[in-house]
């Protein structure tokens, strides 16, 4: 029973479908509920507004291949991120296989290092971009096309027909071209493959140290030369704009400053291989798990339990297997005194690794874990998968190597999944709170320029706003008619200056003219969307500082509250969310700005009677003062109470209520209800 177990753990065929069950419990639950990220949005706004030819002319700025590919997989899925999210997540699965089985070629006998090698670049934790559909594509197309390149330029050695590798050769040459004009900097991954041709030589003959190099090196050429004639093509022939992909404006400050450039560099590049073969495994899982509450860790942990033990049964059984085989191994390995295959993945890792990310720190790009670019982590993983299972390897003891290897696993699955999690909380957020400005905003002025605080996720670039809000209020404009910027000190002081600037983002033009401010908040996950007014504003007790830096800048008739109102597009935001709370809020903002009391009295009135209620304090200030600007003092006192528990709410609230009662209000019961505010929160 126990050789029929081994027998069939053993079996290709088996390890890949334990990969697969490995990948798919990790990444499906819940794919369907991932939206956009980051270049997802100006991707769907370009593709939407001007067609999906646009994509074209969106990336021929730097990488012109991801455009085209961009554009026909736009013309056949549509803005729906599912369909991307499924070709990314079986480009990694394939990747994974075909890592497998590189490896497998050059140590035939180490199926067990290479079965945790796939498996750990399934759930690589420096790199958590797997959320990101539409815009990561062209990433992970292009590491399948490497991975499967590598695999079968290392084939090639072993086919003994001529005609079956030249065929072999020649599809690995164009999958290896594929992959670099997809992302020019996975050339590095060139090294890798050099360094697997040197031990495949070394493993499989009796050559000398200098014959086994001369033949890597003479075997190498014809992928030396595909990746020489696209270092040309980009060089001398391919114009880039954006800087870090032209090689030109990247090399330049070197040879004019080789001494200081060069000694930079060479810190970031120590640096950075730190980074992605150390802190990939420990700044992810801290970054992700650290603000996990209790109800999403341990169902998590619990799926991370069952994944990790679902890996190292085959692991326990290969290694058994392997063990059999070992003291004729060592006879071998001593007779040809070979170094030990952890020995050989230490090395090859280690300098693959270096030389794959010098491109990425030459380009002055760095990895980062704080943001998208752990997608720079993405090519180096490779190698430094490898480095680390060598390290692991050479542990004396199976236990303490099991259980390092079990540790792992558990921390990175349990990492990619609350980070899924996230960003599937991140999508419901965000959609809540373009549907929270539609029920708040029925239009918006054209060249209005919006800075936003969403609440649920800090937006890196601007598009990630200006292109939400083209879509629901100018969706029919192939160009921008509402601007934004990102709220930071900049944009701060832009405010303050008044300033008029443009910008233009892969063929997106965008004016900015700070004169016609709108400030947005959601200041916490369960706050309402808030819309600042400057001439009169007032703050929840949780609002961001920098919100209260530009709010008396934002000008609320940039607001059209009398226009029929923009609904927006389902296939970008979603169903439209139930009527709870915030609904009533937006809506009672709305007649707030338009000073129908009347009508926000009967919203605040339908509100209580669904038994809504606000999380944020500060969302019954329309409420109090509908009641009260309709005589209903007795029902505006209660929730004007809520309004005092808070010392600087209250202050915020009696300024408020005393500019307003300098406006000139007709309606006795206006004048009265006001006077009745001032008394109430100022004395």
């Amino acid at each position: 029973m126990r050789d029929k177990i081994h027998h069939i753990l053993t079996k290709n065929s088996i390890l890949f479908l334990i990969l697969l069950i490995f990948a798919a419990l990790i990444y499906l639950p819940g794919l369907r509920e991932i939206g956009y990220y980051r270049d997802d949005w100006n991707n769907v706004y370009n593709a939407f507004t001007q067609g999906a030819e646009m994509l074209i002319r969106h990336y021929s700025s730097d990488r012109p291949a991801d455009g085209y590919l961009l554009s026909w997989v736009y013309s056949y899925f549509g803005p729906n991120p599912f369909p991307y999210l499924l070709c990314n997540l079986t480009c990694r699965f394939l990747s994974a296989l075909c890592f497998f089985g590189m490896l497998i070629l050059v140590w035939p006998r180490k199926k067990a290092a290479a079965f945790c090698a796939a498996a750990f670049f399934l759930v690589f934790p420096g790199y958590l971009r797997q959320v990101d559909g539409i815009a990561y594509l062209p990433h992970q197309l292009a590491m399948l096309s490497i991975c499967a390149s590598i695999w079968l330029s290392i084939l090639v050695l072993k086919i003994n027909k001529n005609y079956l590798k030249i065929i072999t050769g020649f599809l690995s040459i164009l999958l290896a071209l594929a992959e670099m004009f997809l992302m020019e900097y996975y050339i590095g991954l060139e090294a890798f493959r050099l360094f697997l041709f040197g031990f495949y030589f070394y493993n499989h003959s009796q050559r000398t140290i200098f014959q086994t190099f001369r033949k890597t090196v003479i075997v190498y050429i014809p992928w030396l030369t595909g990746a020489a004639f696209f270092f040309y093509w980009r060089s001398f022939l391919f114009e880039a704009s954006r800087h870090g992909t032209d090689v030109e404006s990247v090399l330049t400050p070197l040879f004019q400053h080789p001494k200081y450039v060069g000694l930079s560099l060479l810190a970031k590049l120590i640096k950075n291989t730190a980074k992605i073969i150390f802190g990939s495994w420990t700044v992810p899982p801290y970054n992700v798990l650290n603000g996990t509450n209790v109800k999403d860790f341990w169902p998590a942990a619990a799926i991370a339990m069952v994944l990790t033990l679902l890996i190292l049964l085959p692991v326990i059984v290969l290694i058994q297997h392997e063990l059999e085989f070992s003291d004729k191994k060592d006879v071998e390995e001593q007779k040809d005194k070979k170094l030990p295959w952890q020995i050989q993945w230490i090395i090859s890792g280690f300098f693959a690794v270096v030389l794959t990310i010098a491109p990425l720190i030459i380009a002055e790009r760095e990895i980062t874990f704080s943001s998208s670019l752990d997608r720079f982590a993405y090519p180096g993983s490779l190698c430094a998968i490898l480095l680390i299972l060598g390290l692991i390897g050479l542990i004396s003891k199976e236990w303490v190597k099991t259980t390092v290897i079990a540790w792992m696993v558990l921390t990175a699955v349990m990492t990619q999944r609350i980070n899924q999690q996230n960003h599937m909380l991140q999508t419901r957020l965000t959609k809540d709170f373009w549907w929270q400005l539609s029920w708040r905003a029925p239009d918006i002025s054209e060249y209005t320029m919006v800075i936003a605080n969403p609440g649920g996720f800090s937006p890196e670039e601007d598009y990630e706003i200006f292109s939400p809000i083209n879509l629901i209020y100018y969706p029919e404009r192939d160009h921008t008619a509402v601007g934004s910027e990102v709220l930071n000190t900049g944009s701060i002081r832009n405010a303050q200056m008044g300033l008029i600037t443009d910008r233009t983002v892969r063929e997106i033009y965008v004016w900015k003219d700070y004169n016609n401010l709108l400030a947005l908040t959601k200041p916490t996950a369960k706050s309402c969307l808030q819309v600042i007014d400057g001439l009169n504003p007032v703050y929840s007790p949780d609002e961001w500082s920098k919100i209260v830096e530009i709010g008396t800048y934002s000008k609320i008739d940039r607001i059209i509250p009398d226009a029929d109102p923009h609904i927006p597009a389902e296939a970008f935001f979603g169903k439209e969310p139930d009527h709870g709370w915030c609904y009533y809020y937006e809506k009672m903002s709305l007649a707030q700005q338009l000073e129908d009391w009347e009508g926000l009295a009967e919203i605040a009135d339908e509100a209580l009677a669904q038994g809504e209620s606000a999380e944020d304090r500060v969302e019954w200030l329309p409420l109090v003062m509908g009641y009260a600007l309709t005589g209903r003092l007795d029902e505006a006192k209660p929730y004007g109470e809520i309004l005092k528990t808070d010392d600087y709410l209250k202050f915020q609230t009696c300024n408020y209520f005393s500019n307003e009662a300098q406006q000139n209000y007709q309606s006795p019961d206006a004048k009265d209800g006001l006077q009745w505010l001032v008394n109430e929160f100022c004395h």
